[in-house]
């Protein structure tokens, strides 16, 4: 499934939007996203795995949700390949951190499921390169939801985000907003 990056939220794109293009394949049980970003100016302090890569530059975010469950993953990598893996039991875990309630690290993934997770970044004579590779155990026609999302920075201004969902407002955390996938083995 090919889907674009959007500013659904907003009437026309921000100005300084740049595009991408994300590429999900899901096959032997494992949910593959090779995500092309176009970036003029390629960013990041992260220094290590499990920070909150969005506050140290550019990210790429991939979340997934199995259809009838309440949990969900989020998985980020910079553009220098650190890596970081949340989740969350439900939407409550993510209102918790941003009313103060719990601190982000409570919802760091550590679990064996995680174990094998893999993202790599590299750099791209247009920009920058992710791909994500996630454990995904499930049989054809089993349905999910995904969404990959993207802060852009850049010096002097705030990230300019994106969203391969339709958000209607500027929230990644709407699993109701994320696309349907159907594992189907290609």
């Amino acid at each position: 499934m090919v889907l674009p990056l959007l500013q659904s939220w907003l009437p026309t794109t921000e100005p300084g939007f740049q595009p991408g293009t994300t590429n999900f394949i899901w096959k032997e049980g494992v949910l593959n996203l090779t995500v092309d970003l176009i970036d003029e100016e390629v960013i990041t302090t992260a220094t290590a795995n499990q920070q909150r890569l969005w506050e140290h530059g550019d990210v790429v975010e991939l979340f997934v949700q199995r259809i009838g469950e309440s949990g969900y993953r989020e998985y980020q990598v910079s553009p220098n390949g650190f890596t970081l893996a949340l989740s969350y039991p439900d939407l409550s875990g993510v209102a918790s951190v941003r009313s103060g309630k719990h601190q982000i690290d409570e919802f760091f993934s550590g679990d064996s499921s995680d174990a094998s997770f893999m993202a790599r970044a590299e750099l791209t004579a247009t920009g920058w390169l992710a791909r994500f590779s996630i454990p995904l155990a499930g049989g054809s026609g089993e349905r999910i939801r995904v969404s990959c999302c993207r802060y852009d920075a850049g010096a002097g201004r705030s990230p300019i985000i994106s969203s391969t969902s339709p958000h209607p407002v500027r929230d990644f955390h709407r699993p109701q907003d994320w696309r349907e996938m159907i594992l189907m083995e290609e």
